[in-house]
């Protein structure tokens, strides 16, 4: 579960912003859009957290840029133990002069293993400048802090610590795990949420091998949403094909071929062990006599027939499975630009998948980018909706619209949003 995502002097928020999953005192749509969790990790009468929320802004303003930070973040954890450059690769705020300057902030407060934690890191100048780890079962207590190469660890002293010897590009919480420390089930805690951390964007999208996992029962759930949508699919299966032997240098030129000649045999690649596999999905169609009798089925594979298969479809397919894994787990998911190529019906209902107690038992919650101001009047509380805006000097920041004042429950938001109440639109018009 996430709670707040804190961040500053990157990509293009330049001061603090929080991305904050935290409930507000509302009453409205309580019971449906928002769960409580253990009075122990969170103060009685703040221990209210969203199911999901929904950030709207105008080209450029940034609101990708939020879901790309903590993407960031993730990847930082994940790699910078194995000295892959990704420290280096921090991008602070680009438009002051001075800004390379200042430290870049990363910053989660999460629930995993019903223990409050907060873990974050800042970067100076392409090293690690600071990092920490809270956490809380009923009182907050650090696990370990770091400034810069001395690191304090909670119950070892400091001729031990002395010995743990990090490189500055390097978190240590990345690496922990090699010094066999008591504080592992609580490093440990932090990674698994990361890894669990669910990130769809529309130019990576994740394997559809999540079709084939527990016996195919998200590929069933799938079957049944689609049936909704009225797509027309009535069956789907995951093709895989092996295409190369990575340790064959014949065997990876002969594809290399293979793929300049007709990339469209290309579906997803995937490697497992030393072979190379593609994936594509098979998208199945009823074909039926002039009596509109079912008299057989006709085969459409989504990569290698594209087009056949609308844009929207695609993505739906492509993302549907990880959005049922989110709901069956629990996870957090991440989606940019939720509403592209989808209908509005689809987008809502998936929202509404979230925002719901029979579908969303375990608590999953999704945070999204969408264009549509449309769902902004669709079963979104106040606290739920995001704006990011730019001022002129190319700064992003992010606002609830629960931190505006004098707004209504009763208020049309989308079209308040047209007229510029809540933040700052591109003025399109000009003069004849």
């Amino acid at each position: 579960m996430l709670i707040n995502f804190r961040f500053k002097n990157c990509r293009s928020f330049l001061k603090e912003n929080v991305l904050s999953m935290e409930a507000t005192s509302d009453s409205e749509l309580r019971e449906i859009n928002t769960f409580t969790v253990n009075e122990n990790l969170m103060p009685k009468g703040e221990n209210e957290l969203l199911k999901s929320a929904v950030i709207f802004g105008s080209n450029a303003s940034g609101k990708s840029n939020v879901l790309k930070i903590l993407t960031y973040m993730r990847n930082v954890i994940s790699s910078s133990g194995a000295q892959f450059p990704v420290v280096q690769a921090n991008e602070p705020f680009a438009f002051l002069e001075d800004a390379a300057n200042e430290e870049s902030l990363f910053e989660v407060e999460i629930i995993q293993n019903n223990t409050f934690y907060r873990y974050g890191f800042t970067i100076l100048h392409g090293a690690i400048n600071s990092e920490w780890l809270d956490r809380r079962t009923e009182r907050l207590t650090p696990v370990f802090k770091r400034m810069g190469k001395s690191i304090e660890i909670t119950g070892l002293n400091k001729q031990a610590t002395s010995l743990i010897n990090i490189s500055p590009t390097t978190l240590f919480l990345s690496v922990a795990n090699n010094f066999q420390l008591d504080i592992a089930p609580y490093i440990n805690d932090v990674l698994n949420w990361f890894r669990n951390l669910l990130i769809v964007f529309s130019n990576n999208a994740n394997s559809l091998d999540i079709y084939t996992v527990n016996n195919g029962k998200y590929r069933e759930e799938a079957l049944k949403i689609l049936s909704l949508a009225d797509i027309g699919i009535s069956n789907i299966k995951v093709v895989k094909d092996k295409v190369a032997n990575m340790n064959d240098i014949n065997d990876v030129l002969r594809f290399n071929t293979q793929m300049q000649v007709d990339p469209t045999l290309i579906g997803q690649l995937k490697q497992e062990a030393a072979d190379l596999y593609n994936i594509d999905l098979q998208t199945q169609f009823d074909v039926y006599d002039e009596n509109h009798n079912v008299k057989g089925h006709r085969d459409i594979m989504l990569f290698k027939n594209r087009g056949f298969n609308s844009e929207g479809t695609e993505r739906l397919l492509l993302y549907m499975g990880w959005i049922l894994a989110a709901l069956d787990n629990g996870y957090v998911l991440l989606i940019d630009e939720i509403d592209a190529k989808l209908h509005f019906l689809v987008t809502d209902y998936i929202i509404e998948l979230f925002n719901s107690i029979d579908s969303n038992p375990n608590n999953a919650q999704l945070i999204c980018t969408a264009h549509n101001i449309m769902l902004m009047d669709e079963d979104l509380r106040r606290d739920q909706i995001y704006f990011t805006s730019k001022n002129q000097y190319g700064e992003s920041i992010l606002t609830a619209l629960s931190d505006y004042k004098n707004v209504r429950k009763s208020d049309l938001f989308s079209k308040k949003y047209l007229a510029g109440f809540y933040t700052k639109l591109p003025d399109m018009k000009h003069d004849n």
